[in-house]
């Protein structure tokens, strides 16, 4: 197996990511420990579906963040 360089322990939210047409928040910008950076859109937006409120919009923190800020 190959050994890995940087590895990933926790993350932070350091931005919010904003459609230019809207002007509605639709992700977060998260900072990783190791100085890596991950995008993280909303989970409306993924899936396609319309019609939600913005409160439902927003989905949990991506997996492979979650895991490791536990």
């Amino acid at each position: 197996m190959p050994k890995l360089e940087s590895v990933r322990t926790t993350a932070e939210a350091i931005g919010r990511i904003t459609c230019i047409k809207t002007g509605e928040d639709i992700g977060l910008l998260y900072q990783w420990d190791n100085g890596e950076t991950q995008a993280a859109l909303f989970g409306s937006l993924l899936t396609g579906q319309e019609g939600t409120t913005s409160s439902k919009k927003r989905s949990k923190i991506p997996a492979d963040i979650a895991q490791n800020q536990r």
